[in-house]
């Protein structure tokens, strides 16, 4: 039986989708990569890494020799290995699909495609092999062919639960709760007891705002095995969400007793609502002790800053809660110049609209994002060309000039944890009447912006309303704080960049009109 989410290797191991992930090399930009749709006459060998041809013994030793390689984590050398076994007996399925783990683990993503579609083509009923691939193309991104992939794979072996788990998960992480929660339901009547797709279902559930059986789901799954981490924190979710937050804390606590590292995880998405819980409880102090022994863990995250900073307010110290958030002191602003190539910077900002507009990751924002309608892209900077290569030159340069006029030395944690290297990651933003984004923060950032391109003409009316501005200092709506709040309201202009702390909270307002209000926001990611 094949298991769930796993690419199965010729030695006859198999390697989960997160194991793939935490063995591939971090790219600098991938979030949205085009479409891979190769087709199998493109999937060839690179030229440098043709060799002689092997006999059929010397191919089987090196088959050998390239799963001990590939099991001790010397991958370019495995990779090279079965790329030289390939190049002697190009129809061999399992080199291929071996090879194709390899590719992938190394960030051949186009490769492993490649690879993994000349293995179903010489076997278009291997059912696993086209599971396989929909692991691949959904670990790089590639929803919609994992799904299709998937489906593939369901068709051939109809009676395998894993493939429905796969299919919903998929289908889950694209929005599509309706259709995953019948798949899972798929795989649970296939196999009874399949703890997997019983917790998946739960989520499923809890997504779809069904909060009482998602909680019996993982009630019993913890009743079952005391000692699944994933399920208490997943029954403590669903019990925050009920307004049960004595329960909800009690399944946290034993989710940190479990796996610890689990409830630091939350910071990295934002939303720790085992700290939020003790804000709803009236306990600030509790929330403050979270974010204190995290930050001893993290210095200088981002969400734990922004929670430190709220409960520091509550406990009735609002100047040291502003001078940790430093809104005016780490604020900035600055109307960028005409990038060489353009007359001037309203052409720049038409080619950077046009840019936005076309872009083939342009969709409506889904509900999970920090944005009420509207629409946005995945990362701009994967092919960096045209106006957007000029556009990501200047950012580099702002952040370069913002970085360097911080203090030379600081306790404070945002100066104190300034990187040396950073990554630019951006996407466009486009926001349309009745449009717009929701506070949140950038957990992940160190610093976060937004350069305007094309704004409607009410953003810049004079009556008062700040209709399309941005706010800074609110948290997010369903947040229990009981301070007041330091707001800062910014009136966007086309052609200027804003930098700001990623730890800010931040919205847009709403605004009326036929006209785009269109932008491009970025984070700066340390890389050091």
């Amino acid at each position: 039986m094949l298991a769930c989410n796993t690419l199965h290797l010729s030695t006859g191991k198999s390697m989960t989708k997160n194991q793939l992930r935490q063995n591939r090399r971090m790219r600098k930009r991938d979030s949205a990569s085009p479409a891979i749709n190769l087709s199998v006459e493109q999937q060839t060998l690179h030229p440098a890494d043709r060799q002689p041809l092997l006999s059929p013994t010397r191919v089987r030793e090196a088959l050998r020799q390239a799963s001990i390689l590939q099991r001790t984590d010397r991958l370019p050398e495995a990779r090279a290995l079965y790329l030289r076994v390939l190049t002697a007996q190009p129809r061999h399925r399992a080199a291929l699909k071996s090879c194709a783990v390899v590719s992938f683990q190394l960030d051949e993503i186009r490769e492993a495609v490649g690879l993994l579609r000349r293995a179903i083509a010489l076997d278009g009923t291997d059912a696993g092999a086209h599971n396989d691939l929909g692991n691949i193309l959904q670990a790089a991104g590639h929803a919609d062919e994992a799904i299709a992939s998937y489906l593939r794979a369901i068709a051939l072996a109809p009676e395998t639960p894993e493939f429905c788990l796969n299919l919903g998960n998929s289908q889950r992480e694209s929005g599509d709760f309706d259709a995953a929660l019948r798949n899972y339901e798929r795989a649970l009547q296939l196999r009874p007891d399949y703890a997997k797709a019983a917790f998946q279902r739960g989520l499923a559930l809890h997504a779809l705002d069904r909060l009482d059986e998602a909680a019996k789901i993982f009630s019993g799954l913890t009743r079952n095995d005391p000692r699944f981490a994933d399920a208490h924190l997943a029954l403590g979710n669903v019990l925050y969400a009920l307004g049960q937050l004595d329960e909800a804390r009690n399944a946290f606590e034993t989710t940190a007793k479990l796996k610890p590292a689990m409830l630091d995880a939350l910071f990295e998405v934002g939303k720790p609502r085992h700290v939020h819980l003790h804000f709803d409880r009236g306990d600030p102090g509790a929330a403050l002790a979270a974010c204190d022994a995290f930050l001893a863990r993290r210095p200088g995250h981002s969400c734990a800053v922004s929670l430190k900073a709220l409960a520091l307010r509550d406990l009735g110290n609002p100047e040291v809660a502003r001078a940790l958030i430093g809104l005016d002191r780490f604020f900035w602003q600055h109307r960028l110049e005409t990038p060489d190539g353009f007359a001037d910077l309203t052409a720049f900002n038409e080619a950077l609209a046009r840019h936005v507009q076309a872009h083939p990751t342009l969709v409506d924002a889904r509900e999970s994002y920090s944005m009420f309608g509207g629409k946005n892209t995945g990362e701009m900077l994967t092919e960096a060309t045209g106006p957007i290569a000029a556009f990501e030159q200047m950012i580099d340069r702002a952040v370069e000039a913002y970085r360097d006029a911080l203090p030379a030395d600081s306790n404070h944690p945002f100066v104190a944890n300034r990187p040396e290297r950073w990554q630019l990651s951006a996407w466009g933003v486009v926001l349309n009447a009745g449009d717009n984004q929701v506070p949140h923060i950038h957990p992940s950032a160190w610093l976060s912006g937004v350069y305007y391109v094309r704004l409607p003409k009410v953003v810049a009316a004079p009556d008062g309303e700040a209709a399309g501005w941005i706010e800074f200092g609110k948290p997010y709506w369903d947040f229990e704080i009981r301070a007041e709040l330091e707001v800062k309201l910014v009136q966007p202009k086309e052609g200027l960049v804003l930098l700001f702390p990623s730890y800010v909270f931040h919205r847009t307002l709403p605004f009326e009109g036929e006209e785009d209000r269109i932008s491009i926001a970025f984070d700066i990611l340390r890389d050091d």
